[in-house]
Order: C-alpha cells, then sequence, then structure tokens
C-alpha cells in the first residue's frame, strides 16, 4: 500500500458502517502494509478518488458483499457460468422486469384505444 505518511494532525472523520463490512474492513489489516483501520480506510479513500468516474462501456465494480459472493461463487460453480455474465443478465433482467412494471395495464389500454381513435378518425376523414 503507498498510503502518503501523515504530517503533522490531520482532519479526523467519523463514519458509520455495516458491521460484515467491518469485518471484511479488518481482513485487509496487515496486507500491504496496512497496519490498522484507518490505513485500510485511507488506501480506500485514496483508490475512490484517483479512479475516474464511469461512462459507458466501463467495467463497473460492485461489492457483492460476503454472503452474496459465496452465493454467487456457488451458483458459477454448480453452472459453470461466469460471474460477470450472471451479473449482466441479472441486470438486463432487472431493467427490463423495472420497465414493464412502470407501465401499467392501462396505459397499454389507453395507447391502443388512441390508435383505434386515430386509425377510425383517418379513415372517417377520408371518405
Amino acid at each position: 500500500m503507498k498510503s502518503p505518511r501523515l504530517a503533522g494532525n490531520s482532519p479526523m472523520v467519523s463514519l458509520r458502517i455495516p458491521e460484515d463490512y467491518l469485518l471484511e474492513l479488518d481482513q485487509r489489516i496487515g496486507l500491504d502494509g496496512s497496519r490498522n483501520r484507518s490505513d485500510v480506510i485511507r488506501e480506500a479513500v485514496r483508490k475512490f478518488i484517483s479512479s475516474p468516474l464511469s461512462t459507458i462501456n466501463e467495467r463497473i465494480e460492485v461489492n457483492l458483499g460476503p454472503d452474496l459472493t459465496i452465493r454467487m461463487k456457488n451458483y458459477c460453480d454448480l453452472h459453470a457460468a461466469s460471474p460477470e455474465n450472471v451479473l449482466k443478465q441479472g441486470a438486463k433482467e432487472y431493467i427490463r422486469k423495472d420497465t414493464l412494471d412502470g407501465v401499467t395495464i392501462d396505459n397499454i389500454i389507453s395507447a391502443r384505444m388512441e390508435q383505434v381513435r386515430a386509425h377510425y378518425n383517418n379513415d372517417s376523414n377520408a371518405q
């Protein structure tokens, strides 16, 4: 870890994080030269700030958390699938479902009735 040495007093920031994140954070202490939670958090903030904002066709990193990570690994092992493909398909399905759920049956019927009326009006105006 290439975290800059802190000269003098730096501002202290308090934050609340879920317990499962804290457990994962604690597992990283000692890796890459980190000595404590603060070192791990500083490195995470440095990486976050230095990474460019995501745009179209760029890689997106998703933290699944420990439980979902295990479930994903087991699923991929069982089905010989890659996590990338599972996540892509899941995102497509989520977007498709969300889009369809946003369109109520009343909206669909109303749109169709407008089409029928327009067609009927066009036919009657032609004579």
